[in-house]
């Protein structure tokens, strides 16, 4: 799995969103709540070298990346909730479905949980791997000015 990890991970995260000139960033959850309920794109650059392993199974990794957040949804405790899947390939070349989980809470805390199924079996390959992050610290948002 620790072989897997930058492969996966660089694979997922490939899908990088860019912040550019005409983004501007968003530092706390309300601005993050107030950009999607208004129906702005939001993007999130992940730098996963600044967060910290959630369980005795997750590696540290210098993976950097993104996404732009597609659909969400806000829990009754305030947690904002999204997620990112794909098909890809592992380092031998067979397919695989990758899927994160990213979870940020009112204070700013986040965490971000990965797992891997192998297809066509979606049988769950390896072990969950999980950190722990925060709004500004691992994760960036960003929106359009």
């Amino acid at each position: 799995m620790k072989l897997m990890l930058p492969t996966l991970f660089g694979i997922l995260l490939a899908t990088t969103a860019n912040a550019a000139n005409d983004s501007h960033v968003l530092a706390t959850f309300p601005e993050i709540e107030l950009a999607l309920t208004t129906g702005k794109q939001v993007d999130v650059m992940v730098d996963l070298s600044l967060c910290t392993p959630a369980t005795g199974d997750t590696p540290p990794t210098k993976t950097r990346g993104g996404i732009r957040i597609d659909g969400y949804r806000i829990t009754s405790d305030g947690t904002l909730a999204f997620a990112d899947q794909h098909f890809t390939i592992d380092r031998d070349g067979k397919p695989i479905l990758q899927f994160i989980r990213y979870q940020i809470r009112l204070d700013g805390d986040a965490e971000l949980t990965m797992v891997v199924f192998n297809m066509p079996s979606y049988e769950r390959k390896g072990t969950s791997l999980a950190y722990k992050c925060a709004i500004s610290h691992g994760l960036s948002f960003f929106a359009p000015q």
